[in-house]
């Protein structure tokens, strides 16, 4: 899993506190952070992903920090453009991410049907997620309109809420195949689903 798509996961699961011996999960005490990539194999680094953070991230990679939320939704949105996933703005072309998943993975139809559902799930949640967060940002810069300026946001957050909602349904319902078995994965995998994180 590259690193942008385990920031993606990291930022919807939260920074999180283990809770050893747990039988019943309880969201406002999540488990701790498992790398997802080490629980469900996913479909590995790409030359694309790789470009689109050069180009955006740049020389803010070495900060050390984590990018910003702007940074992470233009990065979110390279990737989503330069795959040819979105046909619009805020709709993904689902024959598209399928036919390029096809042809990445054919030797994996489960992998390309769980990643093809997966976004077909996230796109319409996604959506109103970010009417909901459009229309706080609006009320946002109607209250800093009296003040000053406000600074604008330089891409939609849509591409990243449909990655990170698209990572956290695969993982969920992650391919037998690909999925590691143990303690630590059960318990990530039983507080994403449970927790309704994802679609």
């Amino acid at each position: 899993m590259s690193p942008i798509q385990t920031l993606l996961i990291s930022i919807s699961l939260g920074f999180v506190t283990q809770v050893l011996g747990q039988t019943s999960i309880d969201c406002q005490r999540p488990p701790q952070l498992v790398d997802p990539a080490l629980c469900c194999k996913d479909g590995g680094r790409d030359q694309l992903v790789d470009q689109c953070a050069q180009r955006i991230l740049g020389a803010a990679k070495n900060n050390g920090g984590p990018p910003s939320i702007d940074s992470a939704a233009c990065l979110a949105e390279c990737i989503l453009t330069s795959s040819k996933y979105l046909e619009e703005p805020q709709k993904l072309n689902l024959n598209n991410i399928r036919s390029d998943l096809s042809a990445k993975f054919s030797n994996d139809s489960v992998y390309v049907e769980a990643m093809t559902m997966a976004f077909s799930k996230c796109e319409p949640q996604s959506q109103r997620r970010l009417a909901v967060i459009l229309q706080q940002q609006q009320q946002q810069q109607l209250a800093q309109q009296k003040n000053q300026q406000a600074p604008q946001q330089r891409c939609s957050p849509f591409s990243a809420i449909v990655l990170g909602c698209t990572y956290m349904e695969y993982f969920k319902n992650c391919p037998e195949h690909r999925w590691t078995q143990n303690a630590q994965c059960a318990l990530a995998k039983a507080y994403v689903s449970q927790c309704g994180l994802g679609a």
